[in-house]
């Protein structure tokens, strides 16, 4: 695991997420610290990763947004 995975909050699943990058323009889930976000990809992917005592948060299919290397959602996430 990379330091910055080490530094993970929150990994966000069930979403749909805009990622700005032509080659992959939507994921469902990211791993952040705080909004800022360190992975991204699939909901089943960013589970996988071993990140103990880390919160999943589900999205319950909300949207977000990826600008400049942080997510926003809206409405915002409980």
């Amino acid at each position: 695991m990379s330091v910055e995975l080490s530094q993970a909050t929150d990994i966000i699943v069930n979403a749909r997420i805009a990622t700005g990058d032509p080659r992959r323009p939507f994921v469902d889930a990211v791993v952040v610290q705080g909004d800022r976000v360190l992975a991204m990809g699939s909901s089943a992917e960013m589970r996988k990763l071993p990140l103990p005592g880390v919160t999943v948060r589900d999205a319950a299919r909300g949207s977000g947004v990826i600008t400049n290397g942080r997510v926003t959602f809206t409405p915002p996430l409980p």
